[in-house]
């Protein structure tokens, strides 16, 4: 295992690196209930074998894949990152525009590049120890994909720029994980102020038509139109705005 401390604006992060792992976050999230949690950790798996996604979805955690995940402390009330999994996908997003990058962010946090998925995030939370609670945040970020067997509704870093080498893809990490540092540290700050002003320029489908589909309901059409300051999706569906809650419902783009 390799070990480094990476320094940032909000402290150190303390980094390892293995070969293989099953889940970086199910390897946190293990360790930081048992032996709870000082400071901020980062572990990083070359190859996931049982990489997870958002609502038990597998993830491809194969190589052409940077993976990685951040365990953070945010104190006791667990409240007080409401609506931290839009505000992370916004950081990312502007991290990666950063370096020439034209990410957008599919509601509530899906990376897209050309309208295909670029990286998916994973956040989740533990109760540590002594009570406090911190959060576990995965990131896979597709580097390249398989030519052999090219999955169309996926994205790669490898259609901006064909050469990242083993130093760019660590320097990204990097960024990428001071970026959900940052902000964590703004939303427990300031909420999802910051990220309400950044929503039109980074936002996937922002003013288009899209189909709104939810739990008991027939899909339906609406246009987007931003989101509100506790990180709802916002749409109009005919005379009426309609305000969609994360992890009830989904979007995708009207064909």
């Amino acid at each position: 295992m390799i070990e480094e401390t990476i320094e940032t604006p909000f402290g150190q992060i303390l980094s390892e690196c293995v070969d293989e792992t099953g889940s970086t976050n199910t390897d946190l999230l293990d360790r930081i209930r048992r032996e709870g949690l000082n400071g901020i950790l980062l572990r990083r798996a070359r190859n996931q074998t049982q990489a997870r996604g958002t609502r038990g979805r597998k993830w491809d955690g194969s190589s052409g894949c940077l993976m990685f995940s951040v365990a953070l402390p945010i104190g006791k009330d667990l409240r007080a990152v409401s609506g931290v999994t839009l505000a992370i996908g916004a950081a990312i997003a502007m991290a990666l525009r950063n370096q020439g990058v034209p990410a957008e962010v599919k509601w509530p946090n899906d990376i897209l590049l050309f309208n295909r998925k670029l990286a998916g995030i994973l956040v989740e939370s533990a109760k540590l120890p002594d009570h406090q609670y911190a959060l576990v945040i995965g990131v896979g970020l597709n580097i390249s994909l398989k030519e052999s067997a090219p999955d169309r509704s996926k994205a790669s870093l490898s259609e901006v720029s064909s050469n990242y080498s083993d130093e760019q893809i660590h320097q990204l990490m990097c960024e990428l994980a001071t970026a959900i540092v940052r902000a964590v540290d703004e939303v427990l700050r300031n909420g999802l102020k910051r990220t309400v002003l950044l929503w039109d320029t980074i936002a996937a489908y922002n003013n288009q038509t899209v189909e709104i589909v939810q739990e008991n309901k027939q899909p339906y059409e609406a246009i987007l139109i931003g989101i509100d300051q506790d990180g709802c999706l916002l749409a109009r569906s005919g005379q009426e705005i309609v305000k969609l809650i994360s992890g009830l419902g989904s979007i995708r783009l009207k064909k």
